[in-house]
């Protein structure tokens, strides 16, 4: 399911759980606008813009879709 959020369109809307500051085992809530996929050193990952602008980049591996 995870995967999909690589292959979704940009512009498209997202609304995932993400982990408190990347490692915690607290997840928060992420809702934006997906930007663009990405590959890095740790896997591939999403950049999202969020309601008051911010742009978060998120790994694939940690989101959790509900």
């Amino acid at each position: 399911m995870s995967f999909d959020l690589y292959n979704k369109r940009n512009g498209r809307v997202v609304d995932v759980l993400y982990p408190l500051h990347g490692s915690r085992n607290i997840l928060q809530r992420v809702a934006g606008v997906k930007l663009r996929s990405f590959t890095g050193p740790n896997g591939k990952g999403i950049a999202v813009q969020d309601c008051n602008g911010r742009i978060r980049s998120l790994l694939v591996s940690k989101c959790v879709v509900h």
